[in-house]
Order: structure tokens, then C-alpha cells, then sequence
């Protein structure tokens, strides 16, 4: 009997190691790494923008090296930053507090995040696609799915550095370039990983909409089941609101319908630099452009529904080739320029640019409770309404 006993009690413990390879597979589970999360507290004095004009003020800074991107929910700044000997750090802070709440170590490359209430997601390659999840607010309950094998060896990442991540509704969706399949956009729940869909497809950045996900090449895919609607057909998307798609043709920015492709309203592009210039905040659709003819650089409101011009004006440092951000939050946007930064009310294109004098703008996160986030090279500051 005891023998039974102890072959049983074997037998369990076997099955149950076996069952947690299977579950978490090498490379595709997330480790506790709060013992080496890179945080050091700064001095914000001298560094920080006077933002108090709009009655926003600085907490402590914080440096964070190599930082990849930065996140905020309510309560907590979610930052990612390059992990020496690979992969990535992700950390929450509360409130911009430079001691993390929660860090985990990502493996792979071309790592991206996305946001949805209290869940987190992202997306990453480590010997083929993965994508991961966790409550934002403590770093726990979490999944790691493999996708599938990456045909090219070494990380294959998308332009920009990243892999493509969108949310829409209760599900995650990414692409890359299947070993087998070819091109593939593929869906799983967001909230423990259960695969939806995977279906042939590609093109770019993924953009999240009412009923599915659009990709950059302008193929719209259901969010049921993955399958291809008509789209956009092929055109340059730049963004995404609702069930619209914002895409640049012939010198043209034209609104169409996401499933079905069918145009809405164009107004003509007078040019446009480098960087994305293009968001959706509420009804309005703002666009960066110039004209190289008379050298004016502005910024443009239009409306979403029809394509009316709400307002347009020069904007100075944040706009034409020399803009640097462009963040929409519902019906305010954020744009910002190598000296200066702006808060403009999306309907009225009103606002009063402040000088930063700060060169080193290289992101700004708003979070939900109306908090800030500025990235500074690699350090980052915490803005607060008091």
C-alpha cells in the first residue's frame, strides 16, 4: 500500500511539473524582477517644465535608463524600459513614485503595450509571437500565449522598433510574419489569453475599432472571428476612431468607413513631417500640416463626421517638421515641439503654448484621473492637479 502510496504521490507531482512546463513554456511566462527594477530618485528641481499655468504640478523625478515606452492608468505609470542581456523591464509605479508597485522581466523583442481599464497587454518576439497580460494595478494575474514561429530569425520587428498591438473589446490582437503561415494577424482574450482567431494578414500597425481591428494596410478584420472585410483598400492608414479610418491618398487625408471602405469626406494635405501628425480626440480629427510655399506651419481641427474645417492656425515649434508629440485625450490635445508644449481644446484649437526650455521632450503619457507623465531623455516626471 505504501508503495502505491508513493508512486501515486510521484505519478502527481510529475504530471503537476509537466503541466507548469506546458503552462508557462520557456521563454513565455513573466518573472518578479522587483529586486532589480531600475528606478533612482531625482531632483525635479530645474528639470521639470513649469506647467502651474495649467494647474499642473511636478512630483519627483525619477531616471529610468533605456526607457522604450511609457504608459498611465489611474493611480499608476506603467514604464517599459530595455533590460540589459535582453528583453525588457515593465514596472508600475504608483502615482509616479519611483519604487515600483510591481516589475516583471519580458523576454524577446519589440515590445508594446496597450491599455484597457485594468488590464495590460503587450506584445513581444521570442522565438515566435507572444503576447502577455496582467492587471495593471498590482502586476498580477497574468498569461503568456505563443502564437506561432517567426520566419525570420533574430526578431523581426515591425517599423518603429515594435511589434503591432491593438485592443478591441475583450480581446488582444498582434501580427507578424508566421514560419509557416505567412503574414498572420492573430486575437486572444485579454483577459487570461484564450486564442480567438488567427487568420492570414498583415501590414504594419493595428488600430483597434468598433467591432474589430484595422490593419496599416487598410484590411479591416472582424473582432468575432478575424475575417476581412473590404476596408480601406491598401491606402497609407494614420488613424482610427469609431468605425472611421483616417488614411493619406493622392495628397489627401480621407475619412472612410472601416468595413466597408466607403468614403465619407477628403480634404487636401498641404505636406507633412516625419512623425505621425494625425489623432482623433472626441469628434474632431487633428492634423499637422504645412505648406513648404509660404512657410506656414499649423495645425488643423476637422471635423470627424463631415470633414467641416473647425479651425486651423500657426502653432510655431509644435507643428510642421519640427512637431515631436501629437497626443489626443478625449477632447484635448497635446502636442509638443523641441521647446514648447501646447494644450489645445480639439474643438476650438484654443490654447496657450508653454515654454519648456526643456529639449528633451521625448514623450508625454495623460492618465485617466488627469495626471501627466513627461518623459525627459530618460528621466520621468509626474504632473499633478493637487
Amino acid at each position: 500500500m505504501n508503495r502505491l502510496l508513493v508512486a501515486a504521490a510521484v505519478a502527481v507531482v510529475v504530471a503537476a511539473t509537466l503541466v507548469a512546463v506546458v503552462l508557462t513554456r520557456p521563454g513565455c511566462s513573466l518573472e518578479d524582477t522587483l529586486d532589480v527594477a531600475p528606478s533612482a530618485t531625482v531632483s525635479a528641481a530645474g528639470s521639470a517644465p513649469d506647467l502651474s499655468s495649467w494647474e499642473l504640478y511636478p512630483g519627483p523625478a525619477f531616471g529610468v535608463p533605456r526607457v522604450h515606452q511609457v504608459l498611465s492608468a489611474a493611480d499608476i505609470d506603467v514604464i517599459v524600459s530595455v533590460r540589459d542581456g535582453g528583453g525588457a523591464l515593465v514596472s508600475g509605479h504608483p502615482r509616479g513614485d519611483p519604487r515600483p508597485r510591481w516589475s516583471v522581466a519580458v523576454p524577446g523583442s519589440g515590445i508594446r503595450l496597450a491599455l484597457a481599464g485594468d488590464r495590460l497587454a503587450g506584445a513581444t518576439l521570442h522565438e515566435g509571437a507572444r503576447v502577455f497580460g496582467l492587471d495593471v494595478r498590482t502586476g498580477a494575474d497574468r498569461f503568456c500565449r505563443s502564437l506561432g514561429e517567426v520566419a525570420v530569425p533574430g526578431g523581426f520587428v515591425a517599423p518603429g522598433g515594435w511589434i503591432p498591438l491593438a485592443i478591441t473589446g475583450d480581446a488582444a490582437v498582434t501580427a507578424w510574419t508566421d514560419d509557416v503561415d505567412g503574414p498572420t494577424v492573430a486575437a486572444v482574450g485579454l483577459r487570461d489569453g484564450t486564442p480567438l482567431w488567427s487568420v492570414p494578414g498583415g501590414g504594419g500597425a493595428l488600430h483597434g475599432m468598433d467591432g474589430g481591428v484595422l490593419t496599416g494596410a487598410g484590411v479591416f478584420h472582424r473582432a468575432a472571428d478575424g475575417a476581412p472585410a473590404p476596408g480601406t483598400g491598401g491606402e497609407r492608414v494614420v488613424t482610427a476612431a469609431g468605425r472611421t479610418a483616417l488614411v493619406e491618398r493622392d495628397d489627401e487625408l480621407v475619412a472612410l468607413d472601416a468595413p466597408t471602405g466607403t468614403p465619407r469626406w477628403a480634404v487636401p494635405l498641404r505636406g507633412r513631417g516625419e512623425l505621425p501628425g494625425t489623432v482623433s480626440a472626441g469628434d474632431v480629427v487633428v492634423t499637422n500640416d504645412y505648406a513648404d510655399d509660404d512657410g506656414r506651419d499649423s495645425l488643423r481641427g476637422i471635423d470627424l463626421h463631415t470633414g467641416r474645417i473647425l479651425w486651423e492656425g500657426a502653432a510655431g515649434s509644435v507643428a510642421g517638421r519640427a512637431q515631436q508629440i501629437l497626443v489626443a485625450d478625449g477632447g484635448t490635445v497635446w502636442a509638443a515641439g523641441r521647446h514648447e508644449l501646447v494644450r489645445l481644446d480639439s474643438r476650438t484649437g484654443s490654447g496657450t503654448p508653454v515654454r519648456t526650455g526643456v529639449p528633451g521632450l521625448r514623450e508625454l503619457a495623460v492618465a485617466p484621473d488627469g495626471r501627466v507623465l513627461l518623459r525627459l531623455g530618460d528621466d520621468l516626471i509626474g504632473y499633478t492637479t493637487r
